[in-house]
């Protein structure tokens, strides 16, 4: 009977909607849910196909569940764009919550989803949204076999089974919500252990990408630092294929990507479609790994911006939306375990470099020998930035470096002493050039000597900074990493904060070195001069007065014989004591004239100034001063003035001298030609015996504009002498 018949249908409708109530409520997987509602409608209404359809952020749809009698095109999990006809139709009307009814497919819709439909057979199709939390989610939809009308009621049918979906939806947003909640402090606790156990920053790092990637299911995950405005740095990456960024390397920010609008906003931020939408150099990179989506959160430490979490997708894959607060929240956690690691490591690091430093201190204070200093130096920094090559060079000038010691190199390939020029592309170039900390990657691209023997030892990364002593460019301290090898993101930092440590010891060290050569210098001069008086005595005034003694002699005999002859023998007698005499004055006033003991400084100047055919103007302090201060002064004007005449082609000189606070400054000044050697035998005897009397000497003489040499000698705790 017709109405037992319904009664029937009515029955069956309401076992089918129990069973799929029950499995709803047993908390099944979303999958199954959806699989088993299809089959349960097909069931109720004898389709040809059921599909439930989930609309996608990206404009697409994803048949969630599905159910066919026979062939289907339309698989779980297959993708279909929203910009076609068919879709457009449909979705547009069931945004408004109506259920939709075509009683025939070929005449009103076209497009794919049809043309596959009719390629099994489909003529006719009904849908109804599907609303959760009074949002559209997707919808469910059923097609007839051409010549099948569609169901009684079928729009109230599908409607009721919607509000089962919705429930199922729910349930499974809240099943999977927990679980990610579960997921997301599971994850925090591991990277939390890891703080708590002092582990390297490094490795906290890593664990954060790591816990991030798998936490969100993508295909590649990463953290970096930023630098600078300009700058990022890799810390850690994690990938599911394996293609990542290497860790350390450093990306310039600029142009539409995720770091770089994180840098510039300090906000999250998401790029679909890669290829399209994204550009600047990260964006080229991440192309070459086939990026299709990138999300990023600003990961916040101490109240500043410290760097960003990045997630990216490749190929077809799409992430949800709800992933960036996700994200966002994981990044809030994640700073606070960065900062804890960070201060950690910064106290270590701090213990670190001052026990460093103390070793060194110590070194120096037992008047090591500057190698060993030298080599001391480039062992901790090795120790300290965990670099497999440091190197510490000096700079002999503008176009050449020293090796002065050398930490992990191939001797074959460096050793101690060697020189290298500064040809070509080098961190070592760049220092020296800039007075500033530099830092070169993929070293194998550059030319240049310090270039091929970086490439030839397998360096990929190497930062230097300057070695400033007594205010000037000594040399430079660089650190070196292998390819693969981690480099700490604040190396160029931590290099510079360590080389600025050293500044004094090198001095030190090296102005040991350099007093102990004046000192032998002074000595040898010394005895060289010895050597020369007792020579010009024994060669001039000695000579003469033998002469003069065996002349007498003669005369002696003579004077009772011959007096024509004595008389000649006594004038020539006279005449080489009179020489003798002349020598011995001009000996004694290379010594120390004695105008200089009796007139002072002014005096002793002028008289030296009278022997030179050169103009010069001498304007001399009239105090005073301790003999040793006079003397070294006096020698400093004679020895410069001698150089002017020698060197300078001037044709004019000055001197003066001025005691004023416990100091006596003396300066000589020409205008020749310049370019004077401050190490040519003059000066470098000048800059002995300056710095034998804890003065300063400056040599100023550039080419074509004249030579100014300038000391100045320290008189504090002498007593001044009144002026004679």
């Amino acid at each position: 009977m017709p109405g037992s018949e319904h009664s029937a249908t009515l029955e069956d409708e309401r076992a089918s909607l129990r069973r799929l109530a029950a499995l709803v409520a047993t908390g099944a997987d979303a999958a199954d849910v959806f699989a088993a509602i299809a089959a349960e409608v097909a069931h109720m209404l004898h389709p040809r196909l059921v599909q439930i359809y989930r609309w996608e952020h990206d404009r697409t749809v994803t048949v969630a569940g599905t159910w066919g009698d026979g062939p289907n095109p339309f698989p779980a999990g297959s993708n279909w764009r929203w910009d076609d006809p068919t879709l457009v139709a449909m979705i547009e009307h069931l945004r408004t919550g109506r259920p939709i009814r075509i009683d025939d497919v070929a005449e009103s819709l076209a497009g794919a989803p049809v043309d596959a439909g009719a390629s099994v057979g489909v003529g006719s199709a009904a849908g109804a949204a599907i609303l959760v939390d009074g949002e559209p989610w997707g919808h469910i939809g059923l097609a007839m076999a051409k010549g099948v009308p569609l169901p009684d009621r079928v729009e109230e049918r599908l409607a009721e089974i919607t509000e089962l979906v919705a429930t199922a939806i729910n349930s499974s947003t809240n099943r999977e919500r927990l679980t990610r909640l579960a997921d997301e402090q599971a994850a925090l606790r591991r990277v939390a252990t890891l703080v708590a156990r002092n582990a390297p920053p490094a490795d906290v790092f890593q664990a954060v990408a790591e816990e991030l990637g798998m936490l969100l299911a993508v295909a590649s995950s990463g953290l970096v630092r930023f630098e600078d405005a300009e700058t990022a740095t890799v810390v850690a990456g994690w990938g599911r294929l394996g293609e990542v960024v290497p860790v350390g390397a450093r990306l310039a920010l600029g142009g539409r990507n995720a770091v770089s609008e994180i840098a510039r906003t300090g906000k999250p931020a998401r790029i679909d479609d890669f290829a399209h939408a994204a550009s600047g150099p990260i964006a080229e990179r991440a192309n070459e790994l086939q990026t299709n989506t990138s999300i990023g959160g600003p990961v916040v430490v101490a109240g500043r911006l410290w760097g960003a979490m990045i997630a990216a997708t490749i190929g077809g894959e799409a992430l949800p939306p709800e992933t960036e607060p996700r994200l966002e929240q994981f990044t809030e956690l994640v700073g606070t375990a960065i900062a804890n690691a960070e201060a950690r490591a910064e106290l270590q690091r701090l213990a670190d470099e001052q026990a460093a430093r103390r070793r060194v201190a110590t070194l120096v204070a037992e008047a090591a020998a500057p190698a060993e200093v030298f080599d001391a130096v480039v062992t901790e920094v090795a120790q300290l930035l965990g670099a497999s090559q440091v190197g510490l060079m000096r700079a002999e000038s503008a176009d050449e470096i020293t090796i002065v010691a050398h930490r992990g190199q191939d001797p074959s390939l460096v050793h101690a002493g060697m020189r290298l020029p500064l040809d070509g592309d080098s961190v070592t170039a760049h220092v020296l050039r800039s007075g500033r900390s530099a830092r070169l990657e993929r070293y194998g691209e550059q030319g240049g000597t310090i270039a091929g023997i970086a490439h030839r030892s397998n360096v990929s990364v190497t930062v230097g900074a300057p070695i400033t002593v007594e205010g000037r460019v000594w040399g430079v301290l660089t650190a070196s990493w292998e390819v693969q090898e981690p480099t700490p993101a604040d190396a160029e930092e931590r290099l510079t904060q360590f080389a600025d440590l050293l500044d004094t010891a090198i001095a030190s060290a090296h102005s040991r070195d350099q007093l102990t050569a004046s000192r032998a210098r002074v000595l040898t001069a010394g005895d060289e001069a010895r050597r020369r008086v007792v020579r010009d005595i024994h060669d001039g005034a000695q000579q003469r007065l033998v002469q003069t003694i065996l002349t007498l002699k003669l005369a002696q005999g003579a004077l009772g014989e011959d007096g024509d002859r004595a008389a000649g023998l006594l004038a020539e007698a006279l005449e080489q004591v009179e020489r003798s005499n002349a020598e011995l004055r001009e000996l004694a006033h290379g010594i120390l004239p004695s105008v200089l003991t009796h007139g002072g400084l002014p005096a002793a100047i002028k008289a030296v100034v009278a022997r030179l055919e050169l103009p010069v103007t001498v304007e001399v302090t009239a105090t005073r001063l301790p003999p040793e201060i006079e003397a070294s002064a006096y020698f400093i004007a004679a020895e410069a003035l001698t150089n002017v005449v020698k060197h300078a082609q001037a044709t004019s000189a000055a001197v003066t001298a001025t005691a004023d606070a416990g100091t006596l400054a003396i300066e000589v000044r020409d205008d020749g030609i310049g370019g004077a050697d401050p190490r040519g035998h003059g000066l470098l005897g000048i800059g002995d015996r300056v710095a034998a009397l804890g003065g300063r000497l400056r040599i100023d003489s550039p080419r074509g504009a004249g030579t100014i040499v300038a000391a100045e000698l320290p008189v504090a705790a002498q007593k001044e002498r009144p002026s004679a």
